[in-house]
């Protein structure tokens, strides 16, 4: 699987998560996450493995922030 694909991937699990939780906040985290994954998807046919990687190991952090504060409250 390409790495585009992969981040495609990622944004997809955002979505599905979307619909697996009732808190409006939750939600609008796991959209935002959704739209960075697509837009670091969209720009990584042009992008240096470099620039991926920092963007990637980012948006990974932002993501298990946003995942551990929804399963400790």
């Amino acid at each position: 699987m390409s790495r585009q694909a992969d981040l495609f991937d990622k944004a997809a699990d955002c979505e599905r998560a979307m619909g697996m939780v009732s808190d409006p906040h939750e939600k609008i985290a796991l959209r935002l996450l959704r739209e960075m994954w697509t837009s670091l998807a969209n720009e990584s046919l042009g992008s240096s493995d470099y620039y991926l990687m920092e963007q990637i190991a980012a948006i990974e952090e932002l993501q298990r922030t946003v995942v551990k504060k929804a399963t400790v409250q």
